[in-house]
């Protein structure tokens, strides 16, 4: 009975340095970044992973309903989830172009994408409808850097590392709240652009569990052994 105890008690100790404090696992979302464009499937398949899905609920590719040209800065019921596009510059609005070279040289994934003047600041706006991830491609931008709001209030700091084709960015939340905003500063001297834009949320029933979490169940068995050895005395 002692040694099972024993056993019972070291197990938990274990269980909670892996986990950590309950209900905060982790305090920070997971950024997945493509350096290159060799490594944009790598990254956006660990990034499927780890959102625990196999494909995102909603993309936005521009390629359907959009035109060369086309202003879509601050226009409501364009996208999935209420998704608003938002370039906080008025001088500088989102605008959708099409064809190759057409940002500063570089082409859209596939024929449009959309495209902004780098400067501060280019949004993607879910406060309709908050995400629980978020991933694109950066188009002609050597480095971003940005904020992450959650819901809640709470902020982070995010930046892209990538080279001046289309590399794969993507943001899980992980344990945050979820993703009401995120902000881009892509300050420069030119025209950047962002293309297949992937998002969604997840039932709360299937948000993914730390893999610790199953650390804890021969802990839960050996303590209900425990309390039913007792009871029969």
């Amino acid at each position: 009975m002692t040694k099972r105890f024993g056993f019972a008690l070291r197990c938990l100790a274990v269980s909670a340095i892996a986990l950590g404090p309950m209900g905060t696992a982790s305090a920070q979302t997971q950024i997945f970044n493509s350096t290159t464009t060799a490594g944009n499937n790598t990254a956006q398949a660990s990034w499927l992973a780890a959102s625990g899905i196999g494909s995102p609920a909603h993309l936005v590719d521009f390629e359907s309903g959009f035109t060369n040209g086309q202003n879509i800065d601050d226009v409501t019921g364009l996208f999935p989830l209420s998704m608003v596009v938002r370039a906080t510059a008025a001088a500088t609005p989102a605008t959708i172009k099409s064809g190759a070279g057409s940002i500063a040289g570089s082409s859209p994934i596939d024929t449009f994408a959309l495209t902004h003047n780098e400067s501060a600041f280019l949004e993607f706006d879910f406060t309709a409808n908050p995400v629980d991830y978020l991933g694109f491609y950066d188009i002609d931008h050597t480095g971003a850097v940005g904020t992450l709001f959650f819901v809640g209030g709470g902020t982070q700091s995010i930046s892209l590392d990538q080279s001046q084709a289309g590399e794969f960015w993507g943001v899980w939340r992980n344990n945050q709240p979820r993703i009401q905003r995120i902000q881009l500063d892509a300050s420069g001297d030119g025209t950047w652009g962002v293309d297949n834009i992937q998002y969604g949320t997840l039932d709360a029933t299937a948000v993914p569990e730390p893999a610790s979490i199953f650390l804890l169940l021969p802990c839960l068995g050996t303590l209900r052994l425990l309390r039913r050895a007792r009871k029969s005395r």
